[in-house]
């Protein structure tokens, strides 16, 4: 029992001289070194002082470091300006799979078709919905939205003197009012089989308001394969 108590005085003098623990390290290199791996099963809090506890974060919070010296403080991504991708489709279809839109065979006159990501590979419902009905995605949380998407139009199916036309495609918000965010047209020639519109678009929705990829062509087309992602930004 002596030989206990002794042990435990000295190590406790050579905790206070050294002011430093290591385990499994002989030669601590900080206050407390720990050699291997940490299991902390609640609150890991951080800051605070001999009298006041440290701040545990709050959920999808991460520890980021304020610099030597200093003890970290918890964040959320967004504050730091990251993009967050909320949403990413694709459409894999033809539409209409068979048959075409009907344009109207002159650049004055044109068909308005949706496009309409048939493949949802991922949306974050806390940010917006997305309608495969209607090709239009709701907005849920305010804020700067980075919108891209890649359309491709089909015009296989015209007949020779009926190819050549207008097609425009359109990032537009649908409500509160009808805004066109971007655009991208393109004017071709005769036995022009496929078109490609790439477009991006960084605006600011209010919750309940509405966007959709708004197609226009002015000759027969389907609408063939395309791909769209949607990234969240710091309101």
């Amino acid at each position: 029992m002596k030989k206990k108590l002794l042990y435990m005085a000295l190590f406790v003098m050579f905790v206070h001289l050294n002011a430093q623990i290591g385990i499994k390290t002989p030669t601590p290199q900080n206050t407390l070194h720990v050699n291997g791996s940490l299991q902390v099963v609640k609150d890991l809090n951080v800051g605070g002082d001999d009298k006041t506890k440290g701040n545990s974060g709050n959920k999808d919070e991460v520890l980021m470091s304020t610099g030597p010296g200093s003890a970290p403080v918890w964040k959320t991504i967004e504050s730091q300006n990251f993009l967050k991708v909320v949403y990413v489709g694709n459409k894999t279809d033809i539409s209409p799979a068979s048959g075409s839109y009907t344009g109207s065979h002159n650049n004055s006159g044109s068909f308005v078709q949706p496009y309409i990501f048939n493949v949802t590979n991922k949306i974050d419902s806390s940010y917006f919905t997305y309608s495969q009905t209607t090709g239009i995605f709701t907005v849920v949380k305010a804020g700067f939205y980075n919108i891209v998407p890649y359309v491709t139009y089909n015009l296989s199916l015209n007949p020779d003197g009926q190819t050549a036309g207008t097609a425009i495609t359109y990032i537009q918000k649908v409500s509160p009012t009808n805004t066109t965010l971007a655009s991208s047209s393109t004017g071709h020639g005769e036995r022009t089989l496929t078109v490609y519109h790439n477009l991006s678009s960084i605006s600011f929705f209010n919750a309940g308001e509405t966007f959709k990829v708004q197609c226009v062509y002015t000759q027969d087309f389907r609408l063939s394969g395309g791909n769209i992602y949607i990234s969240y930004l710091t309101p």
